[in-house]
Order: C-alpha cells, then structure tokens, then sequence
C-alpha cells in the first residue's frame, strides 16, 4: 500500500521512526522523575532524625494519688500527668517501670532506668543520685491508725508496731523523729501503701507512717484515720543516677517552673485533679488522629519547616548571646568614633578658617592622634574593668550561696534541737506537775516556741529580696499558700481570678501568714472572704474574717518586729515582703466583728482580667 504526497511504503519488519520533539519530551518526563525521587530520599534522610524520640524509663511506685497503677493496669497520678506533658514537649518516649519503692531504688542505681519520680532529696541519697531543683509537691509524713487507737502523740506510741514502705523517707524520718524522744517502735517495712494499710486495718500493725498524699484516700478505704501525729515536711521532685542524665532533671525542672507560672498550665490542671479542684474539659484524642488525612508531600514539607524553624531558633538564640557580648565594645567604639567625629570637623574648620597655616593643621592632627591612642587606652582599661567586674560578680554569687548553705544547715541543726528539747520540756512537765518547776518548764516551752518562729522569719529574711520580682497570679499564690494549711472548718469566698500582682517571689507566704493568723487568732471564725476592689490610688485586696477581730491600740503594733503575740513577726515579714515593690498592708477591722486586712498595690503593679 503507499501514501500520497511524499509518503513512502512500510516493509515488514521496519520499525516506525519517532519523531525529535517526541525523544524531547521523554528524556524531560525522565529528568523530572530522576530529581524528584532524589528530592524525597533527601527529605526522607533530613525527617528521618525528628521521628526518632528519645526511650526514658521512669519508675512506676505506689503512691496513690501522686504516681500509681490504676485499676486498667495504666500508669496514672500527678507525677504521671506532669511527666507525659514534659515528655510531649521534649520528645521523649516515656516507659513505665513497674516495682516497689525499693526495687525502684536498685534499678536507679544500676542504670536500669532514667528517672525516680515522686522521691525526696537526702543528704544520703544525696551520695548516689542527683535530683532536681525544682519542687513538684510540698508533703509531710502522717501517722494514721484505726479510729479509737488513743494516739494522739509521739509518746503513745511507745512499743507499738508501725507500718512504712520500705525504703521510703517516712519511715526512716519517723523512726529519727522517735529517737529524739526515747519512744521505743518496732517498726514493719512493707513492699507497697496497700500491704502497709491492709495490715493496720487487720490490725497486725498499730499504726503506719505515710505521706499525707498517700494517705488521704487510702485511709477513707481501709477505716482507718489520722491522728494528731505529723512531722518532717519535705519537697518531693525527681532523682537520677549521679552524673548521668542531667539533662532530664533541667527539662523536669523548666517544665515544673514555667507550670507553675500560668494558672490553666498542665502542671496547674493536674493539681487540681488529683488534689480535690475539678480540672477543665480536655481535648479528645481522635481528633488529633484526624489529622491524618493530610498529603504526604504537605506532611514532609511541614516537618521540614519545623526542622528548619528549630535551627533558625537555636542560631538566634547563638547570635543573640554573641550580641550580648559585642554590645559594649560596640558601645565603646561608637564613643570613641563620635569623639573622632568631633576632632575630624574641628580640623575641617581650622583648614577652612586657616587654610595658609599648614603649621597649625599639623598641630590638630597630632592632637587628634592622641586623643584617638588616649580613647584606644580607654577602652582598653574599660574592657579590662568590665572583665574585673564580671569575676567579682561570680564570686559575690559564689560566697552568697555557700552562706546560704551554710545558714541553712545551722537553721536545720537548731530547729532539730530545739524541737527535741520541747519534747522533752513537755516530758518534764507531765513529771513535775503541780510543783513551781512546772511553771519554770511552761515559760521554757514559751521561750523555745519564740526562737522558733524567730528562726523562721530569719529564714525568710535570708531569702528575702534575692530573687527578681515577677507577676504573679493572685489566686494561685493564695491556693499553694492555703495547700499547706489545715483549712476545713472554714468557708472561704474568694474574688481573685485573673488578677495578677508583681511582687517579690515570696508573695505566698504573705497569704500563707494572714491565713495562718486566721487559724491562730481568729477563735470562733467560720468564715473568710477575700476580694478586690480598684480606686483611684490603685487596687486594694481585702482578706476578712468573722473572728473576734484586733483592739485598736494593737493595730499598728502587730506589724512591729517586736511585737511578742504568738505569730506577731510574721505579719512584719509580711510587710516586708510586700514593702519591696511598694505595696503596703495595713489592718482595718472592727474588734468584735473580725479582722480586716487590706492589701494596697500602687497603680502599675497590678493588672486586671481582660474584659
């Protein structure tokens, strides 16, 4: 068969020719593909390391509600939530350890896991592990017993068998607390809170020693009540293997402190859950997974700019420090550059006004050659000031620390023995009843209790100032500061949400004093109210109760240094505290109606909640 035109027969056997642009156009679809597919294993390569999260093994112990197993057999408690949340931020995979509290201990120590949660820090302990410098939860150890046990003190205890988790602070410190007065206990280590409750409700033990954490549920559901008989009020934060994984404590730490400072923070939510305060609505699980219908081109190019923003975040934060350092010599250099300005357009005025004197030309150019060597040895001798400056600094904060040390151990050591030696005051006295000696040991235990609260309020003092005022959310300073108290027989009215104050970092335990001064002096009080009103010198927050209020002439003098009530210097610290960013305290009540205590933050150091 043949074509028309210029067409020419086929013979069998040929093949049909391919015409140029067509070769074109294939080798361009092979050249895409080949770039393409050498784009995604270079994507693949760079996502690979953002998906490998770091394995931390932390200790599962049973301290219901802080850190347990619940009845689905998942880790749950405070500790679990604040972990998981600084896990999610860091990138960490989280894996749950089961155990006792001692055989926690031993896999620490071996390097079977990261992390101990939910512990204290000893001076023992101290040897082996390192921990963190951030207190998660304040707790005390609590005897608690079967209801109608007559255990009201220390001295009822004597020959009496006692229950604690082996391995656990509460015990060891119970056991110390006991020697101080010569109570003999025999004391029953247990594996677990539950083996420890379940024995003194059968009755195989008097009594056990928890903490007060561990204790408020647990004795509701054995039958079992506290008694009067509390001691040894710690911090409990997190321990690792000494030298090893640093960096976990400082993240626990940051994740514990910045919780802290926002009142609607995991941190803040998981106090509230587990310790009586209903938490808010959480978002649900699945719709996260939702997002998984998103392309995978999106998803790659969306972890590559999140790669991409870390790296920018850590170059910035590199030059910034960088900047940090050259901004005074920069600042030096402009100085010595405008002095040099300044010559420069003197010389052009005297060549303009005296263009025929060379002489006198030369002589301004000497002069500006010694002034810019005199400004170059300026800022020489500046810079080595400023490097002076920067070691006296570290050694200021070097000796203020050691002294803070060292004044710590010498308060710990005298409220030790002071503590010791009211027990055995109160001793003597049941031996001496009725006689005058008994009336000498009365006025001694007066005397030790004010070197107690003396010692205390040195303490505060002590930190008093060192740390940078900040804002500080009214509300939750005062909920730490009532956390400590025992405050169930009163009812409490609160108006402070949203407002924040910035005061010095001890603003709480000026609501931990005034409430405090409820419970000692506000005899018969059922109620308090506190709530904020703004005026035109600022906002006022008044602390109210219906206790028998302060007589007139001791108004003033409650604030005093000296002033010998019970509780009396802790109102003092009180103003102190407030006194360093200009907020004034004063007391307003009407004896016999109760005390009115009114808190005046100037205009600037305050802001209210957005409307």
């Amino acid at each position: 068969m043949t074509g028309k035109g210029n067409s020419k027969p086929l013979r069998a056997g040929t093949h049909t020719p391919v015409s140029p642009g067509a070769n074109k156009r294939m080798v361009c679809i092979l050249h895409r593909a080949f770039i393409l597919g050498i784009a995604i294993i270079l994507l693949a390569a760079l996502v690979t390391p953002a998906f490998a999260a770091r394995d931390v093994k932390v200790a599962l112990t049973e301290l219901k509600p802080s850190l347990y197993t619940n009845e689905r057999g998942d880790p749950a408690g405070f500790f679990v939530d604040i972990v998981e949340d600084i896990a999610q931020k860091e990138g960490w995979n989280i894996i749950w350890i089961s155990g006792s509290l001692t055989e926690s201990w031993d896999r620490l120590a071996a390097g079977e896991i990261d992390v101990m949660p939910a512990v204290t820090s000893t001076p023992e302990r101290q040897k082996s592990y390192d921990f963190g410098n951030e207190s998660a939860l304040s707790v005390w150890s609590q005897v608690y017993a079967r209801p109608g046990s007559g255990i009201n003190t220390i001295l009822d205890l004597e020959g009496k068998r006692v229950a604690s988790v082996r391995g656990a602070q509460s015990g060891t410190g119970f056991l110390d607390y006991a020697k101080n007065f010569d109570v003999n206990v025999t004391m029953l280590d247990m594996d677990s809170p539950m083996a420890v409750f379940s024995a003194t409700a059968a009755g195989d033990a008097d009594a056990l020693v928890v903490y007060n954490t561990a204790g408020q549920e647990d004795a509701k559901t054995y039958g079992l009540a506290a008694t009067p008989v509390m001691f040894n009020p710690v911090q409990m934060t997190f321990a690792v293997q000494k030298g090893k994984n640093r960096d976990l404590l400082a993240a626990l730490d940051r994740g514990i402190a910045q919780g802290k400072m926002s009142p609607s923070s995991p941190y803040n939510r998981a106090m509230q859950k587990w310790y009586g305060i209903e938490a808010g609505s959480t978002i649900p699980l699945w719709l996260f997974w939702g997002l998984g219908g998103i392309a995978f081109f999106a998803v790659l190019f969306v972890i590559m700019s999140i790669i991409l923003k870390r790296e920018v975040e850590k170059k910035t934060a590199e030059l910034s420090r960088q900047n940090e350092k050259l901004q005074e010599e920069i600042r030096s250099r402009r100085l010595a550059e405008d002095e040099l300005k300044t010559k420069n357009e003197e010389i052009n005025a005297a060549y303009e006004r005296l263009s025929a004197t060379e002489e006198k030309l030369r002589q301004n150019l000497m002069e500006i050659n010694a002034a810019y060597e005199q400004i170059t040895a300026t800022e020489e001798e500046l810079r080595h000031n400023f490097s002076e400056l920067k070691k006296n600094e570290q050694a200021l904060l070097q000796a203020r620390r050691k002294l803070s040390l060292l004044n710590t151990l010498t308060f710990d050591e005298i409220k030790n023995a002071v503590f010791a030696v009211t027990g055995f005051t109160e001793l003597a006295k049941n031996e001496v009843a009725g006689t005058t000696a008994a009336g000498f040991l009365h006025k001694s235990e007066e005397i030790l209790h004010s070197m107690m609260t003396a010692m205390q309020s040195a303490k505060k003092f002590q930190d008093l100032g060192i740390g940078k005022p900040l804002w500080q959310d009214a509300n939750i300073a005062l909920l730490n500061a009532i956390s400590h108290l025992d405050f169930a027989r009163i009812k409490r009215t609160v108006d402070l949400d949203g407002i924040e104050i910035y005061a010095d970092p001890l603003l709480e335990d000026v609501f931990f004093i005034l409430m405090e001064n409820t419970l000692i002096h506000g005899n018969g009080a059922t109620e308090v109210r506190i709530q904020y009103r703004e005026g035109p010198d600022g906002l006022t927050i008044s602390i109210e109760d219906n206790g028998p209020g302060i007589v007139k002439p001791d108004k003033e003098k409650i604030f005093n240094r000296d002033y010998k009530l019970k509780g009396g210097r802790g109102l003092f610290l009180a103003r102190e505290i407030l006194a360093i960013t200009d907020i004034s305290i004063r007391e307003t009540g009407e004896s016999g109606t109760g005390a009115r205590f009114e808190i005046m933050v100037p205009e600037g150091r305050y802001r209210l909640p957005a409307v």
